[in-house]
């Protein structure tokens, strides 16, 4: 599969998660057991589909990145959207773009053009318009979750990248582990800290139903398989995507009006999204010199750094 191809099978992960904001009023009012019986099932089908175990460091590995792309994210995510209005959680979950761009030079070696960096931040403004209301209210310990569950999904996306999959195992798989590792992590957290599961409407069980398969199971396999292959300085804008889903589908579905101001703002999220992940032209290649005994020695391809192991 070609880069493009790769690039927009991806992004279908993130404008899929995004309807999690729509659904997210017909949820139960209990985040960590939410978070729970959004990845566990979700884990479970994939697991069925495409069975297979890790083996050796991939068991911690497993746990490391489950806990931080679903366990730590949907935890402190859905403290984050029950403490604050919509608009102000998903813009600082869209923080997650810049702190994946950072974790990327120090842990993966990439370089990262200035041109990237400027994308990340408009796309984040562009959120911020797109979802923000004047009359939000801000809580410390709803921002403080916030900024955790991107500081999560960043680092989390970063490993992702950093360490691949085992050979042989395919992307359903891995997305199973990973959904698995952070059902593991949340269920102790959900049991602590909200008692027995709630009890469940009949509507909050479609919500779930969604949630679970939609936007973990799906979602989560299109965008993991899409981190680890693609470099970050290109997968790493593709979370903006999410809120302009929500604000699409919310309009669409529930009937939601968007003042010109959103669209201003979804405008330059994708605009930024484009800009950051447009191929650039290949520089020039100098005229071909004949290999010579000294020449030949260096032809050998350089092996990226962030591909090094």
């Amino acid at each position: 599969m070609n880069q493009t191809k790769l690039l927009l099978r991806t992004a279908l992960g993130p404008a899929i998660g995004g309807t999690s904001y729509l659904v997210a009023q017909y949820l139960p009012p209990s985040p960590y057991w939410d978070a729970v019986l959004r990845a566990a099932p979700a884990g479970l089908l994939l697991l069925a589909i495409k069975p297979a175990l890790p083996k050796g460091m991939w068991w911690w590995r497993s746990l490391v990145v489950g806990a931080l792309n679903i366990g730590f994210f949907f935890g402190l995510l859905f403290v984050s959207a029950q403490r604050l209005s919509s608009g102000v959680s998903a813009t600082i979950g869209a923080l997650s773009t810049l702190f994946a761009i950072g974790f990327s030079v120090p842990v993966l070696r990439e370089r990262i053009r200035p041109a990237q960096y400027i994308a990340a931040v408009i796309g984040v403004c562009g959120v911020a318009l797109l979802v923000f209301r004047g009359d939000s209210s801000l809580d410390a310990i709803g921002v403080l979750a916030g900024l955790g569950s991107a500081l999560s999904l960043g680092l989390g996306g970063v490993l992702s990248r950093r360490w691949g999959r085992p050979e042989g195992i395919g992307g359903v798989t891995f997305a199973s582990w990973t959904l698995l590792g952070g059902g593991v992590i949340l269920l102790p957290i959900a049991l602590l800290a909200e008692g027995a599961p709630p009890s469940i409407s009949l509507s909050q069980f479609g919500g779930l139903v969604w949630v679970a398969f939609g936007c973990s199971a799906l979602a989560y396999y299109l965008l993991l398989s899409g981190l680890q292959a693609l470099p970050i300085s290109l997968s790493a804008p593709l979370p903006l995507l999410g809120p302009v889903s929500a604000g699409f589908f919310g309009w669409l579905i529930a009937g939601e009006t968007l003042a010109p101001l959103q669209l201003l703002g979804g405008a330059i999220v994708l605009a930024s999204v484009l800009a950051a992940t447009w191929p650039r032209k290949p520089k020039a290649s100098p005229e071909a010199v004949p290999d010579t005994p000294s020449t030949a020695v260096n032809s050998a391809p350089a092996v990226p750094l962030a591909d090094r192991r």
